[in-house]
C-alpha cells in the first residue's frame, strides 16, 4: 500500500500486556485427629473388695465327711465282731501237711486249691507253708483261753483270736500261711514284709483265696496277713456270704 507523500507517520500501537498476578504458595493445613487428652498415670492403690449382694454370693460347699467303716448289722449274731461258723463235715477233711508234728487238714476244695497254689509258687521261688487249717471248736476253746490269759480279757483276746464257735478255721476253708524260708515270721505282723506275702497278695486270688482280715476290716479284728480263706466254690461262698458282703 502506498502512502501519500508528506503524510505524518503514526506510531504503531503496542498492546499493553496484562498484569502479572503472583500467586501465593498453597500450604496444606495439617489435619489433627480428635484424640483424647493424655492423662498422667494414676498411682496403684489397693481397691477395697466389692461386696456382692446376698443373691450373688455363691453357696458355701461343706465337704462330706469320710465314710464310716461298715458295722455288723444288729440282726446278725456276732461275738466281739466275729461271726459264727459250724465245723466242717469230717468226711470232707483231707490231710494237707503238718506243722511242728501237728497234722493239718483242710476241706477238700480248699486243699486242692492250696496244693496247686503251692506248686506254682515254688516255680517262682516262693515257698508256701501251711501253719494251721481246720480247727475244731474244742481246739479253739483252748487257744482262746490262752489268749485271755495273755491279754487279760475276752474282748482283748478276741482282737487276735476268735472265740470258740466263731472261728473261720471251723469251716475247713481258712488257712494260716507262712514262709518256709522265714519261720521267724510265722503268725507275726512281720510276715507282711516277706516276698511270700507279696506274692500272695498278687496271685492268691487266682486260686480262690482272699485275705480274711485286712486292715480296718468291719469286724474290727486285728490285721492278719497270714490268715486267708478259700471262696471260689458255691459252698464256700455261701459259708462266707455275710463276711464277704462287707468287703466287696
Amino acid at each position: 500500500m502506498l502512502r501519500p507523500p508528506n503524510s505524518p507517520q503514526v506510531p504503531a500501537t503496542v498492546p499493553t500486556p496484562p498484569p502479572v498476578i503472583s500467586a501465593s504458595p498453597i500450604v496444606p493445613t495439617p489435619i489433627t485427629p480428635d484424640l483424647p487428652p493424655v492423662l498422667p498415670p494414676r498411682p496403684l492403690t489397693p481397691q477395697p473388695p466389692q461386696i456382692q449382694s446376698n443373691s450373688e454370693i455363691p453357696p458355701v460347699v461343706t465337704p462330706s465327711p469320710p465314710p464310716a467303716l461298715p458295722q455288723i448289722p444288729t440282726q446278725i449274731v456276732s461275738l466281739y465282731g466275729h461271726l459264727p461258723y459250724q465245723e466242717d463235715e469230717p468226711q470232707r477233711l483231707v490231710q494237707v501237711g503238718s506243722y511242728y508234728n501237728r497234722i493239718e487238714y483242710l476241706d477238700i476244695e480248699a486243699a486242692e486249691a492250696f496244693n496247686r497254689m503251692k506248686l506254682d509258687a515254688k516255680t517262682n521261688g516262693i515257698s508256701l507253708k501251711l501253719i494251721s487249717g481246720f480247727r475244731s471248736i474244742a481246739d479253739q476253746e483252748q487257744l482262746f483261753t490262752k489268749q485271755i490269759q495273755r491279754r487279760g480279757s475276752k474282748e482283748a483276746a478276741s482282737k487276735l483270736s476268735a472265740p470258740p464257735g466263731y472261728s473261720e478255721h471251723h469251716t475247713g476253708y481258712a488257712i494260716d500261711i507262712g514262709d518256709e524260708q522265714q519261720p521267724n515270721t510265722d503268725l507275726k505282723f512281720e510276715f507282711e514284709d516277706t516276698e511270700t506275702y507279696r506274692w500272695l497278695t498278687a496271685y492268691a486270688g487266682n486260686y480262690g483265696f482272699e485275705l480274711s482280715f485286712p486292715r480296718n476290716n468291719f469286724q474290727k479284728v486285728s490285721f492278719e496277713p497270714w490268715h486267708w480263706r478259700y471262696v471260689a466254690s458255691p459252698r464256700s461262698q455261701q459259708i462266707f456270704a455275710t463276711a464277704r458282703s462287707f468287703l466287696h
